[in-house]
């Protein structure tokens, strides 16, 4: 979580810091808003935090992600989100530029939502006998598609 949190200024790691619900480590997304209150989430339950995220805040966090080089991740913003150290996600909201019906850029972000990796022992414990085949010690061919944040 500490990697997470070293993009955030000061401030807002101070209020995550103190207003995460008893394990800092539990959060599994941080959402930034202009103007907006800060949102921590852990599962299904939302913490908001009463600090309005100011515009230099948003700027500020965009560039820590981008290590000073917005111009070197254009593609991975056009995207609309940067993986940083750790596997982490950074999704970004903002308004879209297009070029001949593709998106090429954001600007005017407004929202940063951190979503953070995290391992999940015995999460596929529940399947296993559907995509193992025992008989033949291999693999089922698998996809697996779900909402994000499922159990």
């Amino acid at each position: 979580m500490d990697e997470v949190l070293s993009y955030l200024p000061e401030k807002i790691r101070e209020k995550i810091s103190e207003n995460s619900i008893n394990n800092i480590d539990g959060i599994e997304e941080i959402r930034l808003r202009l103007e907006r209150p800060i949102i921590l989430k852990y599962g299904d339950v939302e913490k908001v935090i009463k600090y309005s995220v100011s515009t230099e805040e948003i700027i500020s966090c965009l560039q820590a992600i981008c290590e000073n080089s917005i111009y070197t991740y254009q593609n991975q913003i056009a995207e609309g989100f940067v993986t940083i150290k750790g596997g982490h996600r950074v999704g970004i909201s903002g308004s879209g530029v297009m070029e001949n019906g593709k998106i090429i850029n954001i600007k005017h972000i407004y929202s940063l939502n951190f979503r953070i990796a995290r391992q999940v022992l015995g999460a596929g414990n529940k399947i296993l006998k559907y995509i193992l085949n025992v008989e033949k010690n291999t693999i089922f061919n698998t996809l697996i598609v779900s909402v994000p944040g499922a159990r």
